[in-house]
This record gives structure tokens, sequence and C-alpha cells, in this order.
């Protein structure tokens, strides 16, 4: 998906929120903000929007120094998703759904809220409020019903996380897919909150399944900028379960894969491409 006019908006708000995260001196803040303003003037409408995001980013670390601006951020969403995850094991949720698989897809895609590239800032109820209302809220796309077809059909699953603390939701999943089959991939480095194998190994994720990292710090999934060892494991795979906006941003042109898409569609121009509303849950392929 090439970065679309509506896009711009959103990657001039993060030039300010990437400064104001690295560093509180306002002198560096006015840099970072600068070049990444930079970056933004002379982007190629060709690209998608992880990629330019990807420049602007570049630009904090380097002059900051800090590897992972956003690393007390990701740890405390961890923390909070932990315990909407223990209250849902606690209520048994899934023991007591009509359709296990389909509860585990909803409850995986709730937990794609958090994501702090498109300027939200959640509180906790924010959080349980997207798991809560996943139980009964339509989902857009080809449903959950499709996707256990795919499953049961695959031999080899690539499922390509998004966010911290969502890390822990997509468990739910993870622990109703044949595992033996399934790959789960996380960040080569740290951007914004993306996981990283940092947090498929602080929330037991790395204990359920084979976790790997692409190679690459963008949010998304570039796949010419990852590991030759991850598109080794891509290009292998005849199912893949693709998390998060970003990642659908980076791998929708891709059509000669069977790929699934779960997220919740936060921005106007993902939902005109998926042809879903704003904020509706997605779980489609194409």
């Amino acid at each position: 998906m090439k970065v679309s006019r509506e896009c711009i908006y959103c990657l001039a708000r993060q030039a300010v929120e990437i400064a104001e995260e690295a560093t509180s001196d306002a002198a560096i803040q006015e840099e970072i903000i600068k070049k990444s303003l930079k970056e933004l003037s002379e982007m190629d409408f060709n690209e998608t929007a992880p990629e330019i995001a990807f420049k602007m980013h570049q630009h904090a670390k380097n002059i900051t120094g800090i590897h992972d601006p956003y690393l007390r951020l990701k740890e405390q969403y961890n923390e909070i998703a932990e315990g909407i995850y223990e209250r849902i094991i606690e209520e048994k949720w899934l023991d007591k759904a009509q359709d296990r698989f389909d509860m585990a897809c909803r409850l995986a895609i709730a937990g794609n809220i958090i994501d702090f590239s498109v300027g939200l800032r959640l509180e906790p109820s924010d959080i349980i409020k997207s798991v809560e209302e996943s139980i009964n809220h339509n989902i857009f796309g080809t449903g959950t019903a499709a996707l256990r077809e795919a499953v049961e059909k695959s031999k080899n699953i690539i499922y390509i996380a998004d966010n911290s603390g969502e890390i822990i939701f997509d468990k739910f999943l993870l622990e109703n897919l044949p595992v033996e089959k399934v790959t789960y991939v996380v960040k080569g480095g740290p951007i914004v909150n993306d996981a990283t194998m940092k947090d498929a190994l602080s929330t037991g994720v790395a204990n359920l399944v084979k976790v790997i990292d692409n190679g690459h710090s963008a949010q998304g999934t570039i796949l010419k900028d990852c590991s030759d060892s991850f598109n080794s494991e891509f290009n292998k795979a005849d199912l893949v379960i693709s998390k998060g906006q970003a990642n659908f941003e980076t791998l929708s042109h891709i059509k000669d894969k069977t790929i699934f898409y779960l997220m919740r569609a936060k921005c106007q121009s993902v939902a005109s491409a998926i042809g879903c509303k704003q904020m509706d849950y997605v779980l489609t392929s194409f």
C-alpha cells in the first residue's frame, strides 16, 4: 500500500512525537523535527508509510544515541495487557465461548488497539473496552471460519507480530493453532512499540512457539530490507497471519501468497484500502 496524502498528516505528527519521546531537550527536539520533516518533504510517493517513518526514527536515534526511546511505554503496556490476559484466563472466556477459535481471533484483533504510531495514548480502560467489545463486534472481511480452514490446510505458518502489549493477546490465538507448524516473527530491533525478541521472551510467547526476528527495525514487514533467513522462512510459508496496520501497508501488494490480515483499522487510509470503516475489527484476506 503506497503512502497516501492522508498519511502525511500522521507522519508529520509522528515527527513531533518521536522527538518528544526521544528527549526532553527542546533544542534537540527541534533538530529531530527538522530532519524528520525534511525526510517527509523528500519522500517518494511509491514508498509505504512505514518506510518513510523508519527514516524519521533513525534521525532521532542517531541524534540522541537512544536505541529504544519507547522502552518504558512498551514495558508499561506489557504489564497492562498481562493483567487483562490473567483476568480473561480466570474468567474462562475461551472455555465458555461457543467457538473457541473465533474467540481467540477476536481477542488477538482487540489487542491491536495498542498502537502508539497512530497517536493513541491509551488508558487501561481503553484496552479493556476493545477486548470486551470484541466478543460481540462484527468482524469485517472473510471471517474466522476462513482462517481456521486455511490453518487446517497449511503446512508452514508465519505469524507476524505487531506491537508490545498486543503480543500478549496473540497468545490466545497461538494456543489455538497447531504450534508445530507456526513460526512467530518479531522485529529485529526496536521501533515505536513494536514487539521485539525481548517482548517474546518476557511475555512467554517464546515458550509457546518458535520465534524469530525479521532482521530489520522498521514498522511493518519491508521484505527487501529483511534478513535472508527471515525471507527464506517467509517464502516457505503457505499461510501468513499478519497483525496490524503497518504489516498490511507493507505486505498488501503480495498476491501470490495466502495472507490473512488481523487488525483494528485505526486510520482512514488503511480502512479505505481494505473497504471497511475506521476502527472496524478486521480479519480478511485478498
